[in-house]
């Protein structure tokens, strides 16, 4: 390396550290929001505990016992744990209460995913479409989103439930296509703020094609927003698939879930006498849900600087 003289200036190729400097990730912003949020901190540490022991339990569960094989008790009636030597106890069909309840809440979380995730897509679709263009796709879009909106969607799913049949695709596709409508407006919102920056109108000014700048440039900036949104909807799509199924509009015995569990105390006689048939699930789904809404609360803060702890 060529020492320097005096008075020379050594120029270098290296841009100052200000320009190299990146902001930090999403994942360093969350956990410096746990460092200040005990209640979302402690319900990380919970999540994670839950998710591991029901989807690890879950196989293990199904593989050593089959949780579905009916032993009715005698008077059809269940049997509590100290007189089964279980944990949960028996119900009424001699279902071992403890195992089968890594299984609802394993198909619970299965459910809740599946329509999370493909109401996300098609929120996020046409909320970016609809931020992106503006103009006359900007209103024909919203209109039918505040139109859809508007339908009583838990009557309607229920009717076609009991039209075309409860299977697993069936069930995701019919709440899926009714609650997308909130993510939508989301998305276009964030989609609006981001199309009236500078770095959109010098893509557009170089000639980048729009689906280039979408996905290339655009998407990237909402991935903040979208991941708190996406957790949070979760605990609502939780609810809903666990009120269904407690009402006896979810899949039933052949897919058993923690709303189907619950559905237990809606009997008067097992809702007073016999608490292990629905207590144990109805403690774990409101565990759950509590946990992903205090870890989302905390995702959102991430996604908006002026929430965030200092």
């Amino acid at each position: 390396m060529a020492k320097e003289k005096p008075g020379e200036v050594i120029k270098s190729n290296k841009p100052p550290s200000y320009f190299v400097s990146k902001p930090p990730s999403i994942f360093k912003l969350f956990l410096r929001e746990l460092r200040h949020d005990y209640f979302a901190l402690i319900s990380s540490i919970i999540l994670v505990g839950l998710l591991l022991a029901i989807f690890i339990g879950a196989p293990i569960v199904n593989y050593h016992h089959d949780v579905m094989w009916v032993t009715p008790q005698p008077g059809n009636l269940p049997v509590s744990p100290e007189a089964s030597g279980t944990i949960f106890g028996l119900d009424n069909l001699g279902r071992d209460q403890f195992n089968l309840l890594f299984v609802a809440a394993r198909n619970s979380l299965y459910l809740a995913f599946g329509v999370t995730f493909f109401s996300f897509i098609l929120g996020l679709t046409v909320g970016v479409i609809s931020g992106f263009y503006g103009g006359r796709i900007d209103n024909i879009l919203m209109r039918i989103t505040d139109t859809w909106s508007m339908v009583p969607f838990l009557m309607i799913v229920i009717v076609l439930f009991v039209l075309f049949g409860r299977t697993v695709p069936l069930f995701i596709f019919f709440l899926t296509i009714f609650t997308w409508m909130g993510r939508a407006r989301l998305l276009r919102a964030a989609s609006l703020s981001q199309r009236q920056l500078d770095y959109i109108s010098a893509s557009k000014t170089l000639g980048t094609r729009n689906i280039v700048i979408i996905f290339r440039e655009m998407l990237p900036n909402l991935v903040d927003v979208a991941v708190a949104n996406f957790v949070l909807s979760m605990t609502a799509n939780i609810g809903i698939e666990t009120g269904l199924s407690m009402l006896g509009y979810g899949l039933g015995w052949d897919y058993p879930s923690l709303g189907t569990l619950m559905g237990n105390a809606i009997k008067t006689t097992f809702l007073i006498h016999f608490p292990w048939t629905w207590a144990p699930a109805m403690v774990l789904c409101l565990v759950l849900m509590l946990c992903v809404n205090f870890v989302g609360n905390a995702l959102q803060r991430v996604a908006d600087p002026r929430q965030r702890f200092a």
